[in-house]
């Protein structure tokens, strides 16, 4: 598992080629409580007891944005995220939240969380695959978030639809690796790759989950799989 946020990567940028430094942490939201589809997903799934979901891991927590609600709903909450975001405004004001839970939450950075002998009932995978930019560590985190699960446990792909943008940038030919970089003029740029369901679900499925349900989000894909 990576020890830091940040990847040099040779990128195009309109024919021409040029280094440019792409930094995971600034496709954290920047919005400060999760979103109307995302808390409706979250909640059908935490209430449904069938399910029997008590630990939660979050792979790429950003600003700790949707902890306080899984708290709220009585689970334990595991975030992982690097430690850059940690000083960020809407971080540490999640971070005092969720501190209130006393005994009920934790935040490691990815390399404590590969250190971790914690298991878990349910694995969140909430826009942050699409934003790595190496392949071949989207397949990793996958498939130690399924070693992390207990037995026949779940994890939820929840992810933005983002064809246009993905189209546009491709069409102007600022791509990077497998996918698209974005944050013109900016130092520090994103990446992104967009999937389709069909995309998903060959991922999931080479990271041992098989299809369990799937929510109907209009700007979304919002997919529930459990552990084969």
């Amino acid at each position: 598992m990576k020890s830091g946020p940040l990847y040099k990567i040779e990128a195009q940028d309109g024919g021409s080629s040029r280094e440019i430094t792409i930094d995971v942490t600034r496709s954290a939201s920047s919005f400060p409580v999760l979103g109307e589809g995302l808390r409706k997903v979250l909640g059908t799934v935490l209430r449904d007891t069938r399910l029997g979901i008590k630990d939660v891991v979050e792979f790429g927590a950003g600003k700790l944005k949707n902890v306080p609600f899984i708290l709220e709903m009585g689970k334990n909450v595991c975030a992982v995220e690097f430690e850059e975001l940690n000083s960020n405004p809407i971080a540490q004001s999640n971070y005092t939240i969720c501190r209130g839970y006393d005994g009920h939450f934790r935040r490691l950075d990815p390399e404590e969380f590969v250190k971790d002998s914690q298991k878990f009932d349910l694995a969140l995978i909430i826009n942050v695959i699409p934003t790595m930019p190496i392949a071949s560590e989207r397949d990793a985190a996958l498939k130690l978030l399924n070693h992390k699960l207990r037995n026949g446990k779940f994890a939820l792909w929840f992810a933005l639809k983002g064809d246009d943008v993905y189209k546009e940038r491709q069409e102007l030919d600022k791509t990077c690796l497998d996918g698209v970089w974005l944050g013109e003029g900016k130092h520090l740029q994103t990446f992104y790759k967009n999937y389709t369901v069909d995309d998903v679900m060959s991922l999931m499925h080479n990271a041992g989950f098989m299809p369990f349900n799937r929510f109907h989000v209009e700007t979304n894909h919002a997919l529930l799989f459990r552990k084969g």
